[in-house]
């Protein structure tokens, strides 16, 4: 718990949104596909380094 309390915010959305999306598509049919995407997306993002869901927190945050 205490990893998660030193998490910068944006990697917690991130972190989050990644599992609540992989845990709704075990329930539909084509769920399996969404994960494959997500997955791939996930690679490509670490490999460039850059977090798309990252810079979509913060722009969310600047809302506020």
């Amino acid at each position: 718990m205490r990893r998660i309390n030193n998490m910068p915010p944006e990697e917690r959305f991130s972190r989050t949104l990644f599992g609540v999306i992989m845990i709704v598509a075990a329930f539909v049919h084509w769920g399996k596909w969404v994960v494959l995407v997500l997955g791939v997306l996930f690679l490509i993002s670490a490999w460039e380094g850059y977090c798309a869901t990252c810079e979509f927190y913060k722009r969310i945050r600047s809302f506020k």
